[in-house]
């Protein structure tokens, strides 16, 4: 947990957090490692299924497999997890946009 957020006063927000960015977080690879690993992931052709960006980083020597697959466990184990309440239904949603119309009475 940030502790400096909380003594600062400053909401937290839940962002998401996808593993390549957990890894260059934590300085394991740099932003140039991480942007490369990222256009040869979504670059390679599907077959079935994409290839995981942990694969993609190893394949690319960014990083030893040992490392990749405890950081995986960190990633998947240790981090707090904070379970949210179902949405409540937003009227944002539903409201459609209004196109204003001019009425003439006669009588």
């Amino acid at each position: 947990m940030n502790m400096s957020r909380i003594a600062s006063g400053t909401p937290a927000t839940l962002e998401p957090v996808r593993f390549g960015e957990f890894l260059r977080d934590r300085k394991l690879i740099s932003d140039e490692q991480w942007l490369a690993a990222l256009a040869d992931h979504w670059s390679s052709p599907l077959l079935g299924r994409r290839r995981l960006i942990g694969t993609t980083i190893i394949e690319n020597g960014y990083l030893a497999a040992e490392i990749v697959e405890a950081e995986a466990r960190a990633f998947h184990d240790d981090l707090e997890v904070v379970e949210i309440a179902a949405p409540v239904a937003r009227s944002e949603k539903t409201t459609l946009p209004v196109t204003p119309v001019r009425l003439t009475i006669r009588a």
